[in-house]
């Protein structure tokens, strides 16, 4: 199956939203359920400014999503399955990921 140069690219920009050090933080998290910026920034022991950033990243690519629950936005990942020790992520094309949780 031959895929278009635009489907490589957004595998190609999910698989970088992926690997870097806070995402992998964020996505780790995430794991354990869904969180606000707020709840993010402290877990990353980051600035909100900072991980709001990666999240709109992470959202772009399509590895997070976001929900309004009155004022706050609570992230949530797409496409993951976890078990106790490990995370996979799955990107639309069917490209998969482990992320160990341990």
């Amino acid at each position: 199956m031959k895929r278009s140069v635009e489907d490589l690219r957004a595998e190609a920009d999910w698989l970088a939203a992926i690997g870097e050090p806070t995402r992998l933080t964020i996505i780790r998290t995430l794991a354990i359920g869904v969180k606000t910026v707020t709840e993010l920034a402290k877990a990353c022991k980051s600035e909100v400014v900072n991980v709001s950033h990666h999240l709109g990243v992470m959202r772009a690519a399509g590895l997070v999503k976001c929900d309004r629950d009155g004022r706050f936005m609570r992230y949530s990942l797409l496409g993951a399955s976890a078990t106790a020790t490990e995370l996979e992520l799955t990107h639309p094309s069917g490209t998969r990921t482990i992320v160990p949780l341990v």
